[in-house]
């Protein structure tokens, strides 16, 4: 409900003097050009009537200030009159206050100017009744307010005629604290965040407020582009936590690497059908393991998983060994025959590891088992059904092995309708310290024994590289433990491959001669941020791995001069 007062001088509060004037620390009267009284503070009300008859009314050019002092009733009083001029009224705002009142008034020299404009942020100070004292270059700058324009003049009168649509400096005056507001400036679309700081003198009187502006504008427009790109990372974050959660349903598998989750991913979609599955991946990768888990997650794993190592048995016998024969096929044969091992794994899985050392007459009988489902014995002349599923693997490049015609192509494209290929350790570094400590509470179980791994190790760890993948690292630390008393395997107590060469500290000592150790850093920081952009191509992934903001990355790698084009555009497309 609008007071009286409110109904006949409106102004005051569209300009905000209303509140200017209520909330000061001293006692303010308006009056108008005749003289007639408009508004007063409670201050001014508790004065003596006297004081208020004598008010000076000077005629005066735009906004100078003048001061007089007066003897009245015995009290000296100071009056400040300035005047503030609104479109189509002009007030006399008048000052009141004891001649010996403790207070300092404020001082901005020159020196306190070069300060305000080697900024970075727009300043805009008033005192504290909120007259506009000083503003910098940079203010200046952003909102296309030129000094003259406000510097002396009173924020209300610079409210109605469009400078601003608001007042921090009015809120700051009334709580007498930091205060912050969204503010458009200059009848412009711009937003602006403005935050006003008090100042007191040390009687406790507001002297100042200091206003900084800083640009939302640019910031709203970087939130909306980024929106765009919500959605997808949203959907991203799912997909990773959905694919998280899988690790856990996979028993003796941990990981935290990208590349792993995929492979989880397949390795669930796999469990629930019968396709044939192909495993790339180095010696030592785990494709054994895989193999298993898809097995022992399917339906199949009630029934025989039966691994057969191609590479491992004599060629002369690896046909009787897959096949089986029939009683009296051939010399020495035995006289119950025997079942072979496809045959074995009647209802389950058979797994063929290193499938290129399989003869190839022998892999033209297996494309027969595929097509057909079923397998025929050594020396009998009835084929037996099979339900099986084949899953392979290689250390080798297939395409290689079929040029070199130690892989029929037929049968590669028959195993390969699904392939799985299994990072190297090297290429998935996050999880050694995870695989680390699971094989060190297996092997402290099985040999008794409480060892624990200094940091050093596990550092020493992941700067290796790892040809022999995860099986290098389980025979490791089953050495580690056997051969160390404890408590405690330190940096010390690895063998040799972990310590670095005399050629190797030589060679390292040239490279850091006379260099400084700023230049050291940045060569090691632009070394790992390239080596992880080549290995994901995300600035998301890059930028959680450093465990830094997406934007301090750019920065860092504009500064280093390293090219993140694809993702950085991504970002502010």
């Amino acid at each position: 409900m609008e007071t009286n007062e409110q109904t006949k001088n409106p102004l005051l509060y569209d300009s905000q003097l209303f509140d200017f004037v209520q909330w000061m620390d001293r006692a303010c009267i308006l009056l108008d050009d005749h003289g007639n009284f408009v508004h007063s503070n409670a201050l001014a009300d508790k004065l003596d009537p006297d004081v208020l008859l004598h008010i000076p009314l000077f005629p005066w050019k735009e906004h100078m200030e003048k001061r007089m002092e007066k003897e009245i009733n015995g009290k000296r009083y100071l009056y400040i009159v300035r005047k503030i001029h609104f479109p189509t009224l002009a007030l006399f705002h008048v000052v009141i206050q004891l001649k010996d009142t403790l207070r300092n008034d404020p001082v901005l020299n020159d020196v306190v100017g070069y300060v305000m404009d080697s900024a970075q942020e727009g300043i805009y100070i008033t005192d504290g009744e909120g007259y506009t004292l000083k503003i910098n270059d940079k203010y200046s700058q952003l909102t296309g307010i030129a000094r003259k324009d406000v510097e002396e003049k009173h924020v209300s009168e610079l409210i109605i005629r469009g400078f601003f649509d608001s007042s921090v400096t009015a809120k700051v005056i009334e709580a007498r604290e930091k205060q912050s507001v969204m503010q458009k400036i200059n009848n412009e679309k711009n937003i602006w965040l403005v935050t006003g700081t008090p100042v007191f003198d040390k009687y406790h009187n507001l002297i100042l407020v200091i206003n900084t502006v800083y640009d939302m504008t640019k910031l709203n427009e970087l939130q909306e582009n980024l929106k765009k790109h919500a959605l997808s990372i949203q959907k991203k974050d799912k997909e990773i936590e959905k694919l998280r959660s899988k690790v856990k349903d996979v028993p003796g598998l941990v990981t935290n690497s990208p590349a792993m989750y995929k492979v989880l991913d397949r390795i669930h979609r796999l469990a629930h059908v019968t396709t044939s599955v192909f495993i790339l991946g180095e010696t030592g990768t785990g494709k054994t393991m895989i193999a298993e888990k898809i097995h022992s997650m399917s339906d199949r794993k009630e029934n025989p998983f039966i691994e057969v190592n191609c590479a491992a048995i004599p060629e002369h016998l690896i046909e009787a060994e897959l096949f089986g024969y029939k009683k009296g096929a051939f010399t020495g044969a035995s006289d119950q025959g025997k079942k072979g091992l496809i045959e074995a794994a009647d209802g389950g899985v058979f797994f063929l590891d290193e499938i290129g050392e399989m003869p190839l007459s022998l892999q033209a009988k297996l494309l027969s088992v595929l097509q057909s489902k079923r397998v025929r014995r050594l020396g009998d002349l009835h084929d037996k059904e099979v339900d099986i599923r084949i899953i392979a693997a290689t250390n080798k490049d297939p395409e290689e092995l079929i040029r070199q015609n130690k892989l029929r192509a037929d049968l590669y494209y028959r195993l390969s309708v699904v392939t799985l290929h299994l990072p190297a350790l090297r290429e998935r570094k996050e999880d050694i310290y995870m695989i680390a400590k699971n094989f060190l509470d297996k092997f402290n179980q099985r040999h008794r024994k409480d060892m624990k791994f200094s940091k050093e190790v596990y550092f020493a760890f992941e700067f290796y590289s790892w040809p022999g993948n995860v099986r290098e690292l389980e025979h490791i630390i089953e050495q580690l433990v056997v051969l160390n008393d404890g408590p405690e395997v330190t940096g010390d107590d690895l063998p040799d491959i972990f310590q670095p060469s005399d050629s190797q500290t030589n060679d390292f000592s040239l490279k850091m001669e006379d260099r400084p150790l700023q230049e050291v850093v940045q060569d090691v920081e632009r070394h790992y941020i390239n080596e992880l952009w080549n290995k994901y191509k995300d600035i998301y992934v890059i930028a959680d791995k450093l465990g830094v903001h997406r934007t301090t990355l750019l920065r860092k790698a504009k500064k280093l001069k390293i090219s993140l084009k694809e993702e950085a555009n991504d970002l502010v497309d």
